[in-house]
């Protein structure tokens, strides 16, 4: 039985903790926040056990899914990962590439599991999009995207502090590029913009950006900023396409057949797929390295914008 504790008693860590309470053949240990009433809230609700530091917690766990902001956890991973602990990371893996390298350099050298929780690999439309894609019916990759306005007030959040959450760009909209890097492969240059749109706000609230492949552009435009809700999601292939409705249906035309619709369907939850790699030691489907990479290309795009041209995007593989 895989034993497994939550870092981070937030939205998300509250979120993973119920999930994981709920699911058969492992044991949610505890839960640590800095901020014991967050701990105790959540501790009493799921009669799991409440603690400070979460240096007291992994003595005791297999596993743990560390749900802290980004600007806080680069200790707390290298520590888990001293451990011998498996991790769990919620997204944005860092807000700079040296920190991402030091999480990445103690969970190699420990030989642990590292999943950063970019979850759309795990959700419908997302999932049936790239691996319809992935088994060639659409053919040779011609443009993959996302449009996805979330209208929310960051201000007096951490969210709203750039240096905190690196802006839309990485804290929402790199769940996106993570997708499109998926979808088409390595990001070989960008060209890009964010922006600050209402008065006062003190982190990038717009951020559209094209990316170039190998094979294939991306785009992603993504936004905080009020008006109105909005999304699109599609790929277009050489043999055919596929374009997201706003109730989540995929409609999908391939060669000369007749339009057909895709409804939404339930797949691996993103918990079960970390308890799953944990367990049996297998590659997650998100990497830590594939966390590192979209905190590359949301770096390039921030590059872009302050330059004013397209840029060129390293990235170091594994």
């Amino acid at each position: 039985m895989l034993h497994i504790g939550i870092i981070g008693c937030g939205g998300m860590g509250t979120h993973h903790a119920k999930v994981i309470s709920e699911m058969d053949d492992l044991a949610l240990v505890g839960v640590a926040d800095s901020i014991k009433e967050k701990a105790d809230q959540v501790a009493g609700e799921l009669f799991t056990t409440a603690f400070e530091d979460y240096r007291d917690l992994i003595s005791y766990v297999d596993a743990v899914m560390i749900c802290t902001p980004p600007f806080e956890r680069t200790q707390i991973v290298i520590d888990c990962a001293q451990a011998g602990v498996h991790i769990f990371v919620e997204k944005p893996i860092a807000l700079d590439l040296e920190s991402a390298d030091r999480m990445l350099e103690a969970a190699e050298k420990a030989d642990v599991i590292m999943m950063i929780g970019y979850v759309l690999r795990f959700t419908h439309p997302f999932q049936i999009l790239h691996e319809t894609f992935a088994k060639g019916k659409l053919g040779r990759l011609v443009n993959c995207w996302t449009r996805r306005y979330m209208p929310y007030d960051t201000s007096g959040r951490w969210y709203g502090d750039q240096s905190k959450s690196g802006g839309v760009e990485l804290d929402f909209a790199s769940h996106d590029i993570d997708w499109l890097r998926w979808v088409g492969g390595e990001v070989r240059q960008v060209c890009g913009r964010v922006e600050r749109v209402r008065p006062g706000i003190q982190a990038d609230e717009h951020v559209h950006a094209v990316m170039l492949f190998d094979k294939g552009i991306g785009s992603v435009d993504a936004s905080w900023a009020p008006g109105l809700s909005d999304s699109s999601i599609g790929i277009l292939g050489t043999k055919g396409s596929m374009i997201v409705d706003h109730d989540g249906t995929i409609r999908q035309k391939i060669g000369e057949e007749e339009e057909t619709v895709i409804r939404p369907c339930k797949g691996e939850t993103i918990q079960r797929h970390f308890v799953r790699c944990a367990t049996q030691k297998r590659t997650p489907k998100v990497t830590g390295y594939d966390g590192r990479a979209a905190l590359e290309i949301v770096l390039a795009i921030q590059e872009s914008s302050m330059a004013g041209h397209s840029v060129e995007v390293e990235h170091k593989s594994k």
